[in-house]
């Protein structure tokens, strides 16, 4: 069985970086049993439906501004699969969770980039999937948790967004792997308790984790609601492993976590 996943997927540039973490991601694929399908769930893709991406072949979205040009010209034109589309809809209904379909939609860069780094071939079908901030974090986790039966078919379910995602708080003058240390200490809290599978504290992390509201702004949770889907989806496997955690601009925390099958 595959396990869950989640990964920060950083700024756009990351497509074009080798680094540290780069590096970590490329390995992470070849470690992992080649997937028949991906679902993967982006924090650049907000919807309050739950909504599933079932396009016959992905375009690809450029969702920011700014960036060097050679970003504009990458293309990540990944095959949809419409059966699994339909089976992650199923499974969701049975869990009492409204669904629509997207048939245009392509995948931003929340999804292509993490996808690209791991499968740059765009030879693995995938299902991508919006994420509802304005959910519980009960009820967030619950969506991923009725996706878990994917794993048993080789499917590997993908949260990709950013634990420590703040604009206001980035110290454009950090060192290269300087870390600040509220960012480290939001981290260190957060591995203490998914590695203990602690989902009340999780769920009332904005209370408990030191400097929560500024590692996850109150308006800005988008970006790390897709870790409590990705470890739903690892719900009848309850083991959590960080395998990577680097810092970019000082917080922009660069982390995958790794859940279920497969962990130590």
């Amino acid at each position: 069985m595959l396990p869950s996943l989640f990964i920060a997927h950083g700024a756009p540039t990351l497509a074009v970086e080798k680094n540290a973490y780069t590096d970590a991601l490329k390995e992470l694929a070849g470690q992992l049993k080649r997937p028949r399908a991906i679902v993967i769930f982006s924090a650049h893709w907000e919807s309050p439906v739950q909504e599933i991406g079932s396009a016959d072949v992905f375009s690809t979205i450029y969702d920011f501004g700014g960036f060097p040009l050679e970003l504009y010209e990458i293309q990540y034109p990944a095959a949809g699969d419409r059966l699994l589309a339909e089976e992650a809809a199923a499974l969701l209904r049975s869990a009492g969770v409204s669904v629509r379909f997207h048939p245009s939609r392509g995948l931003d860069h929340g999804a292509w980039v993490v996808l690209r780094l791991m499968y740059p071939d765009a030879d693995i079908p995938v299902v991508p999937m919006s994420v509802n901030p304005a959910l519980t974090p009960q009820e967030q986790y619950d969506i991923g948790r009725a996706l878990r039966a994917l794993r048993q078919r080789d499917i590997l379910i993908i949260g990709s967004g950013g634990t420590v995602h703040n604009f206001a708080k980035i110290n454009m003058w950090a060192k290269p792997g300087q870390a600040d240390e509220w960012a480290v200490q939001f981290e260190e809290w957060l591995a203490e308790t998914l590695t203990a599978w602690d989902l009340p504290a999780l769920y009332r992390y904005r209370e408990l984790a030191p400097y929560a509201n500024w590692a996850v702004p109150r308006h800005g949770s988008e970006h790390f609601v897709p870790l409590l889907y990705a470890m739903g989806a690892a719900d009848d496997d309850r083991r959590a492993q960080r395998l990577h955690l680097s810092f970019q601009l000082g917080s922009l925390s660069h982390v995958i976590w790794q859940f279920g099958a497969g962990t130590d």
